[in-house]
């Protein structure tokens, strides 16, 4: 597996592009496009690499934003929990607190399980169902490797809970009783800044203290 990331649009989301590097078709897809449309297209270009789907960690205004371009451009469908159609069906007001025009409608193709399995190549992504920054947050473990944890969890810190939708005794117990169950060597890959560890965080989140 391989992946690269774009920090997308005014609130510095991580965009990333995963795809499998040891075939030779490179199948992937596109984590949360949020922004910069044009590196996402040269990411994809330069790698070769032929999106199956976007997967959406979860559908606040600032990681949807490119859902429908890309959808489009490359004939491929969106996977999200069911749980962010709330989110969705309230874009227009997301933006406007925000100080956005947006009025697209975005429609999820595919709704995802908790523990679903989906499969890229050589590529096993599993769905974690992590609720509290919004209803359907997920995170997405790759190859037991990767934890693409959205808003869910950040390097020493957590994700807002202030927002629609928003639950601070679910987000912690989703860290708690879900990603920290998880190896301590998974490398944690968040929406927004820079990676980190399980390992590191159990010791170092002030946030999901015991």
């Amino acid at each position: 597996m391989e992946y690269k990331t774009v920090i997308a649009g005014p609130f510095e989301v991580n965009t990333y592009i995963v795809w499998d590097d040891k075939s030779q078709d490179k199948k992937g897809f596109i984590i949360d496009p949020a922004g910069e449309k044009i590196l996402i297209e040269q990411v994809i270009k330069e790698n070769n690499i032929k999106p199956q789907f976007i997967l959406n960690t979860h559908c606040h205004i600032d990681h949807v934003a490119l859902d429908n371009y890309f959808k489009d451009k490359l004939h491929i469908h969106l996977y999200a929990h069911k749980e962010e159609n709330l989110l969705l069906k309230n874009l227009k007001t997301q933006g406007a607190y925000l100080g956005i025009d947006f009025s697209e409608q975005i429609i999820i193709d595919r709704y995802l399980k908790e523990n679903e399995i989906i499969k890229v190549g050589s590529i096993n992504i599993k769905a974690i169902f992590t609720p509290g920054h919004s209803p359907g947050s997920m995170s997405f473990l790759v190859d037991s490797t990767y934890l693409f944890s959205g808003d869910t969890i950040f390097k020493e810190s957590i994700g807002r809970t202030d927002l629609l939708g928003g639950d601070s005794k679910k987000i912690i117990d989703s860290i708690k009783n879900k990603i920290f169950l998880l190896d301590e060597n998974i490398i944690i890959l968040p929406g927004h800044g820079e990676k980190s560890t399980i390992g590191y965080e159990k010791t170092n989140n002030f946030y999901v203290a015991a």
